[in-house]
């Protein structure tokens, strides 16, 4: 998910278990910790341009970061409060540290892309795509109930059911994407004439629930649509043969693909420019309708006559245009009407 979003659902955790006894500094700490994790976004400074596939979404989003770093995170802000004659209890501290933490990856799993819950000790990655990684509703019923823990501060009972409350509810709202997610991937098996022979993918878009974008990989073709599960119609696809003269598939063996495979967890289209001798693979789990229907960003490279990698990856990306009124209006009428 969003950054904020991370913010806020640390700060909810926070607000339900400890605001209590913290006071509306938990809110302040739950919000800072909850966001902790991604800090592994600044592999971005490395000189690798794989290292964010690499290192994002790894051992500060494992299962037992927060079990292990939350306790002397924990420890330290206890120390800090008590130097100025706090009285706060160190396992309160610890608790919210460890929560904050540990929610963080355990909502990256309800996206598409996933988290290693596992590293370092295995790199897979764990996904079940629910919601988009930007999500209005489920933000705004978190972020609506630390309000109320903010400014309601001394009403105990409704601070801490107010974030109970929302806990619920933004819970729910997760398997009610997992739901929407099986009911795109039914009325697609009812759309093709034999679903039974097709690998079916299916995705969140951006802002709500009922729309969801489907792949369908055939032996020949990929489709590309989008589903309204709040009102279903016919499927619009937009296809994408697979390259069919193509010397070899030897440039799937090189590290830099390896790496890109297996970040897309084997959801990629495969596009071969014979003219050039160049391919692009594109990451297929996102995009929108345009010039990024096959996928919003992938790599590109170059192979010899025998299908060998011979440049480095380069990473490439296909325009969006900008995120307009307009833009935000047209998704909403495809889910709605």
């Amino acid at each position: 998910m969003d950054l904020i979003t991370q913010g806020i659902l640390g700060a909810a955790v926070s607000q339900v278990g400890f605001q209590k006894t913290l006071g509306r500094r938990a809110l302040v700490w739950g919000a800072i910790l909850g966001m902790l994790p991604d800090a592994d976004v600044f592999v971005r400074l490395s000189s690798n341009p794989f290292a964010e596939m690499i290192h994002h979404r790894g051992i500060t989003h494992s299962l037992w970061f927060g079990p292990i770093v939350g306790p002397i995170l924990g420890y330290f802000i206890w120390q800090f409060y008590k130097a100025k004659g706090s009285l706060d209890p160190l396992p309160a501290w610890i608790g919210l540290s460890i929560w904050a933490l540990l929610t963080h990856p355990l909502l990256d799993v309800f996206t598409v892309y996933g988290t290693q819950l596992l590293a370092p000790f295995s790199d897979h990655r764990f996904t079940f795509p629910a919601i988009a990684i930007i999500d209005p509703v489920y933000s705004g019923t978190l972020l609506v109930a630390i309000s109320i823990g903010f400014f309601f501060h001394r009403r105990s009972n409704l601070v801490t059911t107010s974030a109970a409350v929302a806990l619920t509810l933004t819970t729910g709202y997760l398997f009610l994407g997992l739901a929407e997610n099986n009911k795109a991937k039914h009325l697609c098996q009812q759309s093709l004439e034999n679903p039974s022979s097709a690998k079916i993918k299916v995705y969140p878009t951006m802002f709500q629930l009922f729309l969801r974008r489907v792949v369908v990989e055939e032996s020949d073709k990929l489709r590309f649509g989008f589903v309204s599960t709040w009102s279903p119609r016919p499927i619009e696809w937009t296809y994408l043969e697979k390259p069919k003269n193509l010397p070899s598939l030897e440039f799937l063996n090189d590290s830099e693909v390896e790496i890109f495979k297996w970040f897309t967890s084997g959801q990629y289209a495969l596009i071969y420019d014979a003219s050039l001798h160049q391919i692009t693979m594109l990451d297929t789990r996102f995009g929108f309708e345009g010039p990024s229907i096959f996928g919003l960003w992938g790599i590109a490279f170059s192979v010899d006559q025998k299908g060998k990698k011979i440049s480095p990856a380069q990473r490439v990306k296909y325009p969006v245009g900008p995120i307009t009124s307009n833009a935000v209006l047209k998704l909403f009428q495809q889910t709605f009407n």
